[in-house]
C-alpha cells in the first residue's frame, strides 16, 4: 500500500554517510611519512582512501626517494672521512703451524747415565732404545743404574723421529772393549811382600769397598797404625778377576816389621815351649 498518491513524484535518495577518517589516513600525514620514512609511507598510502593511480604514483616516487641517496653518494657512514692509518692495508692474521725442528745431528751420549742420555736425546729430537752392552743381556729396568758405553743410529721410530740405540752397562761396571763383549773387570794385584801403606795405594786402582788388615800371627796384636807392617797373605789371591769390587773387601794378613812371615796364617810368633819330662 503506497502512502503517496500515484501522481506525486518519489522522494530523492538520502546522501551517503561520510566515513570518519583516522589521523594516519590524513593526506598530510601520509605525504610526510612518505618523505621521512618511505617504506612506512607506502604502507599508509595503500591503506588510505586514495585512488589506485594515486597510490601507484606515491609508491614509485617514495621508492625513488628512498634509494636515491644510495645511488648517488652511498650511506652516511661511507661519506665520513677515513683517517690515514685506517687507509693502510691491515695485516691479515694467518695461522701458524708449529713444526718441530729437524735435528741437525745426534748428541754425544757416551759416558752419560742412561736416564740423563734419554732426556738429552729427546730434547734434541731423537728417541732412544737401549740394550746391555756386555755379554749378559740384562734388562734395563731402572735407568738410574745404567750408563752409556756405545751409541748407534736405529733408524726412525715413534712417528718418524730418528732413534738412537744405546749400548749400556751398570754404573759401577767398566765398558767392554766392543759392544757385546765381556766386561773387563779388574784383576787382583799382587801385594804380598809390600808394606801395608804401599799395598793400600796399589789397591786404590781396583776401588775395593774396604781393605781389612789382620795380624798374620795369632799371638801378636795388630797396632792401630800398621803402615810399616808387611803383607804376608792376601785374599783375594793375586790375578783373580774381581767383579763389582766396590762391594768386595780385601783381607791382608800382616807381620811386624822385625818378624818374618809365618808359613801359614794365624801361626804363633812365640810358641809356648813344650814341657820336657
Amino acid at each position: 500500500m503506497d502512502f503517496y498518491p500515484s501522481s506525486a513524484p518519489p522522494p530523492p535518495p538520502l546522501p551517503p554517510r561520510a566515513v570518519a577518517r583516522r589521523w594516519w589516513q590524513h593526506p598530510g600525514v601520509v605525504v610526510g611519512v612518505l618523505v621521512v620514512l618511505p617504506p612506512l609511507g607506502i604502507v599508509l598510502a595503500w591503506l588510505g582512501p586514495w585512488g589506485r593511480g594515486r597510490k601507484i604514483v606515491a609508491t614509485v616516487l617514495a621508492a625513488v626517494w628512498f634509494v636515491l641517496p644510495f645511488l648517488v653518494g652511498g650511506t652516511p657512514e661511507e661519506k665520513r672521512p677515513v683517517p690515514d692509518d685506517a687507509r693502510a692495508p691491515k695485516a691479515v692474521p694467518t695461522a701458524t703451524v708449529s713444526v718441530a725442528p729437524k735435528p741437525s745431528g745426534p748428541p754425544v751420549l757416551v759416558g752419560k747415565g742412561l736416564k740423563e742420555a734419554q732426556g738429552v736425546a729427546s730434547a734434541a729430537g731423537y728417541s732412544t732404545v737401549s740394550h746391555d752392552a756386555s755379554d749378559q743381556d740384562a734388562g734395563q729396568w731402572d735407568a738410574d743404574e745404567w750408563k752409556v758405553c756405545f751409541q748407534t743410529s736405529a733408524g726412525q721410530r715413534n712417528g718418524g723421529r730418528p732413534s738412537l740405540d744405546l749400548g749400556v752397562v751398570r754404573v759401577e761396571a767398566p765398558c767392554p772393549a766392543a759392544d757385546g763383549e765381556k766386561i773387563p773387570w779388574p784383576t787382583m794385584p799382587a801385594v804380598t811382600g809390600m808394606t801395608f801403606a804401599r799395598a793400600g795405594e796399589t789397591l786404590k786402582t781396583v776401588a775395593f769397598k774396604k781393605v781389612e788388615p789382620e795380624s798374620a800371627y795369632s799371638d801378636v796384636v795388630l797396632p792401630g797404625v800398621a803402615d810399616s807392617w808387611r803383607v804376608c797373605f792376601q785374599d783375594p789371591a793375586a790375578g783373580k778377576q774381581i767383579e763389582n769390587p766396590q762391594f768386595n773387601t780385601v783381607y791382608l794378613k800382616l807381620a811386624p816389621p822385625d818378624a818374618v812371615c809365618p808359613e801359614r796364617p794365624y801361626a804363633q810368633l812365640h810358641p809356648t815351649p813344650t814341657p820336657t819330662r
